[in-house]
Order: C-alpha cells, then structure tokens, then sequence
C-alpha cells in the first residue's frame, strides 16, 4: 500500500484504492477524512485553526490551515474525483489540549467547535469522531476501503469505526 503524508495545513485526496492517507501528531490540529464508498473517492485534511483571518492572503494560498476554507477544499477536491456528497461518510479526530494554558486560548476546543460548524454548513455530519482530550493522535485511512485506525503514544493502533445511521442532513433540516 502507497502511503500520502498529510501534512500540517494540507489536504489530500485520492481514488487510488492501494493509497493509505496519514498524518502525524495531531494535537489541537483536526484531520478530517471523507470516503465515498461508491465511487471510492478518500481525502484528509489537517488543519491547524478554526477559522481564516479576515481580508488575509493567507487563506487563499493555503486554505487547509483553517477549518472554515479547508473542509470546504477538501469537499470541493472529493467532487472533482467523483465523490457525490450524498455518499460521504466523515470521520474527525484531533482537537486536543495538550499545551497546558489555562484554556486561554483553548485552540483544540475551538477546532472542534469549528469542525461541526462547518460540516452543519455544508449539510454533514461527522459519523465517527475522537477529538478533544489531552492525547496527540496518528491518523491513517485507506482510500479503498475508508477504513480509519487510530494511533496515540503508548498505545496501539485501534479503529475508529464509522456509525452508519447517522446520515446527511437534508436540505428541509438546514431550513
């Protein structure tokens, strides 16, 4: 299986069944992997803030950094491989607090807050999630099979299992 490292405020996106999608060391940072099981379409992006600083150029030229223009990027790069939004399962981790500062900033809680914000944007629900906590986490996810483990120090690699149940929302639930 070919492994594509996700970097720090990147994204990837895949429909090559034998590629695995990783990133290292999430700690506040959120990845968040989307499968189209039909077309058999993955990505992942790791993004590091909740949202872009106003009139910055920043976003534009790396809008995975943030989660307001990074899942919308993410989304847009699954449809251009032919992922349909109606079939995506997500699944989310990250959004820890693992820098002791008195929650002054507070920037893991803040991603996942940002994460469920931006999917409700776009009529999606995570159907898995690991966030929060003080545990960095290893993200990998195999596009052919959507399958996501998950990995943190001194403990082994365990799989976050997606609950089918939970659907996209429709149109009429966003009214």
């Amino acid at each position: 299986m070919r492994e594509l490292v996700v970097g720090v405020g990147e994204g990837a996106v895949s429909s090559d069944r034998e590629t695995m999608l990783v990133t290292y060391a999430l700690g506040s940072c959120v990845a968040v992997m989307v499968h189209d099981p039909v077309s058999c379409v993955g990505g992942m992006l790791h993004y590091m803030l909740p949202e872009s600083p106003a009139g910055a150029d920043g976003a534009a030229a790396q809008p995975c950094r943030f989660a307001d223009t990074g899942i919308e990027y993410l989304l847009r790069m699954a449809r251009k491989l032919g992922a349909d939004q109606r079939h995506l399962l997500i699944v989310a981790a990250g959004g820890a607090q693992v820098v002791n500062d008195n929650a002054v900033f507070d920037i893991g809680r803040r991603n996942c807050l940002a994460l469920h914000k931006q999917l409700w944007r776009f009529g999606l629900v995570p159907h898995a999630e690991e966030t929060g906590g003080a545990l960095v986490r290893t993200v990998r996810m195999e596009v052919g099979s959507g399958r996501v483990w998950l990995q943190s120090p001194g403990g082994g690699s365990r799989e976050l299992r997606p609950c089918l149940e939970k659907t996209a929302l429709s149109a009429e639930a966003l009214r």
